[in-house]
């Protein structure tokens, strides 16, 4: 599907790239900096056409000096060339440090604001249970930011360098051009109209010759991302294979992968050819081109040596300058697609946020007021695309109740995360205590990398709590065998089973004495009676604290004062009807800018495999 150029959709991508990424300029830490090098970039880009434009001059006087064969003309001219060489490396080793140093300072501050917004309020948890091109985050701010940053000043200094080129030289063509009879008719500026008719020709062929590289080089890239993906898969899955003995099968999953790479290599490398071969000749004939054209001018004595020469360069300069487009065609296409791969996941980012920010009776309000405990009041829990879990909900914990919520797993965890305050998606008021005194628990808790003491006492500064205390804390909980390893650091995350995890959520809760205690399949991976002792230990260790479990306890429940039981709404019953209408649109296939991309990706219908 593809839409006109000027298509409304155009401008809003660059729109939304602006607003996403333009306060840098204007709001950013490092806005001034970014200013001065932003403008020292432009002067140098100005000062790289002004060295153009005097090297084009000493064209001409360099060899009018040989066709005198005048030796001290030819040495003034040795000298000027050595400054211009000079001004030439000193101009871009400057304008390489300023274009660096603002697609450093850019990409670190686009970085920071999307990680920001990610990484704020649970929303990289909320957005990745919404419909929408938001998936693998990590690449997206890895590499696409990288590329959106660092593609759009090369392309934006590129194009000023063009421009420039193609103002300033198009008035020196016109001038070296002069007058020719054509059909007895004086005509002005003829090596102008051939240096476009030459542009336009060439960028014209090598964009027919270079449309099915472009799908090619696409196909071949995902190939390659897919084998890729299979290797990771494989070390990822490596216990399993090996206690299936499964290593013959992978190795023939692997190889095939890696055959698909060979057609689409075979098509890039055909493409590559076709367009090698027209390149080399292009590029060999335009040095050539207007030395001939103009030649029997020369020839009549109408220019000089130097003067042919001259508009032979400028000739150079200006089909240069014409051919941007075509270019950097390619770099353009793998910029928007990273554009539009980060301003997707802010996208998602956006309507979490809005969505979570919803007041008044149709949306979930958080009521930390003094004395309310936890709990719910008329609470109606919604899916992400807005149709209805539970209905009616309410429910209060108080100091020193032990409640169990089981029933349907799904609705138990959807309530766990609205009273953990992370699941905005439902109506009705939830009562929480203040942050600071509630300890909530996942199916296993989080434990960053580190020393094992550091993990545990998380989110807490290590100092705050002694290793003996710690040491107690896990002996109560059944894992004094990692009293030894506390200084140890890893990746406890991958080097602890889940058992162990489950265990130390209870260890870090005896170590923070919080007065409210909130889980959700906390107990599941224990055993039954190791599940009813961790819920012992947290009754005579914190007496006073209400302790709500909501999923699965595979203990007894006479360990619980109060148990509720759950049930899933049947039907699908739509409960917050504008999220779910955007749902629905969010599935409709979009637009796309800048759709000559997409043309050019879909190459030649049977000629892909040329």
């Amino acid at each position: 599907m593809t839409e006109p150029a000027d298509h409304p959709g155009n401008t809003r991508f660059f729109r939304d790239f602006l607003r996403l990424a333009g306060p840098f300029w204007l709001r950013g830490r490092q806005r001034w900096a970014a200013r001065f090098w932003t403008a020292t970039m432009a002067l140098l880009g100005a000062a790289q056409v002004a060295i153009a434009i005097r090297l084009n001059i000493w064209n001409a006087d360099f060899f009018d000096a040989l066709e005198r064969r005048s030796m001290d003309r030819f040495m003034t001219q040795i000298g000027i060339f050595t400054l211009i060489v000079g001004s030439a490396v000193l101009a871009n080793a400057l304008h390489m440090v300023a274009r660096r140093r603002v697609n450093l300072a850019w990409r670190d501050w686009l970085t920071r604001r999307v990680v920001g917004d990610w990484m704020a309020e649970a929303r990289h948890y909320q957005v990745a249970q919404i419909p929408g091109d938001h998936d693998n985050p990590d690449g997206r701010i890895a590499e696409d930011i990288r590329i959106a940053a660092e593609y759009a000043i090369d392309l934006a200094h590129s194009l000023l360098y063009a421009t420039l080129l193609l103002i300033t030289f198009v008035g020196v063509l016109w001038n070296l051009s002069g007058w020719v009879n054509l059909f007895g008719v004086p005509v002005p500026g003829h090596m102008v109209a051939l240096s476009l008719v030459y542009a336009v020709v060439g960028s014209a062929v090598a964009f027919l010759l270079g449309r099915p590289l472009v799908r090619a080089t696409d196909l071949r890239q995902t190939r390659e991302a897919d084998f890729r993906f299979g290797l990771v898969r494989a070390r990822e899955t490596a216990e399993p294979i090996a206690l299936a003995r499964g290593e013959g099968r992978e190795r023939s999953r692997i190889a095939a992968l890696f055959d698909t790479i060979g057609p689409a290599w075979s098509a890039q490398t055909a493409g590559l050819s076709r367009l090698t071969g027209f390149s080399a000749g292009y590029l060999t004939l335009a040095p050539v081109f207007p030395i001939l054209v103009t030649t029997p001018r020369y020839i009549e004595g109408v220019i000089s040596l130097g003067g042919l020469m001259q508009t032979a360069q400028a000739f150079q300069q200006v089909t240069a300058a014409l051919s941007w487009p075509v270019d950097n065609l390619q770099r353009i296409a793998e910029w928007r697609a990273s554009v539009e791969r980060v301003l997707a996941l802010e996208e998602g980012v956006r309507i979490v946020a809005t969505e979570a920010a919803r007041t008044g009776p149709d949306a979930i309000v958080l009521d930390r007021s003094p004395g309310r405990g936890l709990g719910a009041r008329g609470l109606c829990v919604a899916a992400p695309d807005g149709t209805a879990l539970l209905s009616d909900i309410t429910l209060n914990v108080t100091p020193g109740e032990r409640v169990l919520v089981d029933g349907d797993a799904e609705s138990a965890q959807a309530l766990f995360r609205v009273l953990a305050g992370i699941w905005p998606w439902g109506q009705g008021i939830v009562d929480l205590p203040p942050e600071e005194e509630i300890a909530t628990v996942g199916a296993r808790p989080h434990l960053p990398e580190g020393p094992l003491h550091d993990a545990i006492v998380f989110p807490e500064p290590p100092s705050r709590y002694a290793a003996e205390e710690v040491e107690r804390a896990l002996a109560a909980t059944g894992l004094a065998g990692l009293v030894p390893r506390l200084s140890e650091e890893a990746d406890w995350d991958r080097n602890l089973g889940v058992i162990e995890m489950q265990r130390l959520a209870f260890t870090r809760i005896l170590l923070q004495k919080p007065g409210w205690i909130l889980l959700g399949d906390t107990t599941a991976a224990l055993e039954p009676d190791e599940a009813d002792r961790m819920i012992d230990l947290l009754a005579a260790e914190l007496p006073e604290a209400g302790v709500l479990v909501l999923g699965r306890h595979p203990g007894t429940t006479e360990r619980f004062t109060r148990r509720l039981t759950l049930g899933r709404l049947p039907g699908g019953e739509v409960l917050l009807r504008e999220i779910h209408a955007r749902r629905q649109a969010a599935r409709q296939q979009r637009r796309r800018p800048l759709p000559l991309v997409d043309w050019l990706r879909q190459g030649y219908e049977h000629r892909d495999t040329w």
